[in-house]
C-alpha cells in the first residue's frame, strides 16, 4: 500500500515539474520575443524600395531573421516604398512599413519575422511552405547557393513544381557565392519547408529567406537567401 502511495506521489510530482517546465519555456519565449520587438532601430530613410528590399535592412544591419512570402507579381505588383523614419523600435518600424504597403502583414514567430500577403496569396507558394520535408542536411563549407538549389530539388518540393508546371529559379544574390563556415553542421527531419527555411536562418550565417512566384506567366518559383 505504501509502495502504491509512493508511486502516486512520484507521478504527481513529475506532472507538476513538466507543467512548470512548459510554463517557464512559454514565458521565456514570450519574454525573448518582447525583447526582440523592442530592439532599437536607427533613423531610416527609404526611397523607391520594394517591401522585401526594405526588410533587407533589418537582416543586414541588425541581424534580425526574416522570412518573406511575396505575392504573385501579376496579382500583387511591386510597389515602391518611400519613408523617413526617426529612431524607433522594431515593432513600430514594421508597423510603419505595413502602413506604406498594407497588402502585407507580419508576425514574429519562433524568433523569425514572417511577412506574407493579406489577400491573393499564391496557392502554390502556400502549399510549398506547408509541405512536409522528411530530411535535409549539409555539413562544412558548403556554398550557400547550392543549399537553396538543393532545397528546390528535394523530391517533396520538386514533385509539386512538376505537377504545377513551374520551374525553380534560385537567384545568386549578394553573398550567395559565399560558403558556410567549416564547422557548420545542419541536420533536420520531419518539418515543413517554412520550418526548414526558418531553421537555416536561425542556425547559420544566412539571415533571410524570400520565396516568390516570378516570370511573365508566373512560370518560376524563386527562392533566395541573404
Amino acid at each position: 500500500m505504501r509502495l502504491k502511495h509512493s508511486a502516486l506521489v512520484m507521478i504527481y510530482t513529475i506532472g507538476i515539474v513538466i507543467v512548470l517546465s512548459v510554463t517557464f519555456v512559454s514565458q521565456a519565449s514570450a519574454f525573448n520575443e518582447l525583447n526582440l520587438l523592442g530592439i532599437e532601430i536607427r533613423a531610416t530613410a527609404i526611397k523607391g524600395e520594394s517591401i522585401d528590399q526594405v526588410l533587407d535592412v533589418l537582416a543586414e544591419e541588425y541581424g534580425i531573421r526574416v522570412g518573406i512570402e511575396l505575392g504573385d507579381e501579376k496579382l500583387t505588383p511591386r510597389r515602391e516604398i518611400n519613408f523617413d523614419l526617426p529612431e524607433t523600435n522594431l515593432k513600430d518600424f514594421l508597423d510603419s512599413v505595413i502602413a506604406k504597403e498594407p497588402r502585407y502583414t507580419w508576425k514574429l514567430e519562433g524568433g523569425v519575422i514572417h511577412l506574407w500577403p493579406v489577400r491573393e496569396r499564391d496557392p502554390l507558394l502556400t502549399t510549398l511552405l506547408d509541405t512536409k520535408i522528411s530530411h535535409f542536411a549539409f555539413i562544412g563549407e558548403v556554398n550557400r547557393y547550392a543549399v537553396y538549389y538543393d532545397i528546390m530539388d528535394l523530391p517533396e518540393v520538386r514533385s509539386k513544381l512538376i505537377i504545377a508546371g513551374v520551374e525553380p529559379l534560385t537567384f545568386r544574390g549578394p553573398g550567395a557565392a559565399a560558403n558556410f563556415g567549416k564547422d557548420t553542421f545542419f541536420d533536420e527531419s520531419n518539418l515543413t519547408l517554412r520550418e526548414l527555411l526558418d531553421k537555416i536562418i536561425l542556425k547559420t550565417e544566412i539571415k533571410q529567406w524570400v520565396i516568390s512566384r516570378w516570370g511573365k506567366n508566373s512560370e518560376y518559383i524563386s527562392l533566395k537567401g541573404g
